[in-house]
């Protein structure tokens, strides 16, 4: 009777250990699929990162406009996403390759930040002067630019606020 007490205690215990280990393995893969909330980059981590993914990228636009040369690029940030996590918009201009200071292009790179890197979302590039203003309210205002009929080729004097509008890959 006793050696059927103590086999009996021992499969039941076998069985116990068993159990725990099947449930140990089921929570190890419950962790693995739980990843660490990563560390938020800042504004100005997000500002280097989208200068350094726009400075590597420069070539390939000066490539499409071969008579043009980089004369201003400057970088903003707001959120402009909706995530509560400041955006990064970089402003570029073109002008000619051989001096002068025309305006022969403008456009914004607009990269999301998503908390350990920036990504590139979508470009603006309309085919007329503006004015960057601000990133508010998780909107992007900018100033369409036009001339007047006496207006200098400096000083645009007809200013349009507009609310950019994100879209795909492209921002209008």
């Amino acid at each position: 009777m006793k050696k059927v007490f103590i086999v009996a205690s021992a499969m039941i215990f076998v069985a116990c250990v068993r159990k725990n280990e099947e449930k140990m393995e089921d929570n190890k893969d419950v962790k693995e699929q739980i990843t660490p909330k990563q560390k938020q980059i800042s504004s100005d981590e997000a500002v280097a990162l989208a200068m350094k993914k726009f400075d590597a990228y420069l070539p390939t636009i000066l490539t499409e406009n071969g008579d043009m040369a980089i004369d201003l690029q400057v970088s903003h940030t707001g959120d402009f996403t909706g995530d509560g996590v400041e955006d990064v918009a970089v402003y570029f201009n073109l002008v000619p390759k051989d001096g002068g200071n025309a305006i022969l292009s403008q456009g914004l790179t607009l990269y999301k930040n998503i908390g350990n890197d920036v990504k590139v979302i979508a470009g603006y590039e309309p085919d007329y002067l503006f004015a960057f203003d601000t990133i508010k309210n998780g909107k992007i205002h900018v100033t369409m630019l036009e001339y007047a009929e006496d207006d200098g080729h400096c000083c645009p004097s007809i200013k349009t606020p507009h609310i950019l509008t994100i879209k795909g890959s492209k921002a209008y």
